[in-house]
């Protein structure tokens, strides 16, 4: 399963657009994790195979949408895989991942998408609990880097065996 991962686009619809034309014949599923979802959710109609998630940001205002979300997802007979989504405001994360990750083990996920600070980050942590890793992966702001980073947006794999990859790619 593939999952195209957009973040911060705060207006720049034209780049979700391009993404979607990109990826459209090979993701099943497209997330925005907050800051202007409005640009990923106008298509939504235009893409009726692919699945597509958002949570809002601190910068939106589009009423109804929890401030985030566990979706359970695989490939077939496949091992489900759990992934936190959100924007990452809450938590703090531009004053450290700590809460973060420690949020995501209580919520016993396999992998924590979220924005928020404009840059890319893609990391493996180990639970210390069980023998297992949670993926944390920030895609970047694909309108408004910060920090040098460039433009950019992930790809997250969910492979036959349950494995999960994240990739951060720069506009």
């Amino acid at each position: 399963m593939m999952i195209l991962v957009i973040s911060d686009s705060h207006g720049d619809s034209s780049i979700v657009r391009l993404l979607l034309n990109r990826y459209a014949q090979w993701a099943q599923m497209v997330v925005h994790l907050g800051d202007n979802i409005k640009d990923l959710l106008q298509y939504e109609l235009e893409y009726p195979a692919i699945t597509f998630t958002a949570v809002p940001g601190n910068c939106d205002y589009y009423g109804g949408l929890p401030n985030e979300r566990i979706l359970t997802v695989g490939v077939g007979n496949a091992k489900k895989r759990r992934l936190l989504l959100l924007h990452g405001h809450t938590l703090n994360v531009k004053s450290g991942y700590n809460r973060l990750m420690y949020y995501a083990q209580e919520k016993e996920v396999d992998a924590c998408l979220f924005g928020h600070t404009h840059t890319p980050l893609v990391h493996t942590e180990p639970v210390f609990s069980c023998e297992k890793e949670i993926l944390f992966m920030n895609p970047g702001s694909i309108s408004q880097p910060r920090g040098g980073s460039r433009a950019s947006y992930g790809i997250v794999l969910i492979n036959n065996d349950g494995s999960i990859t994240g990739e951060v790619i720069e506009v």
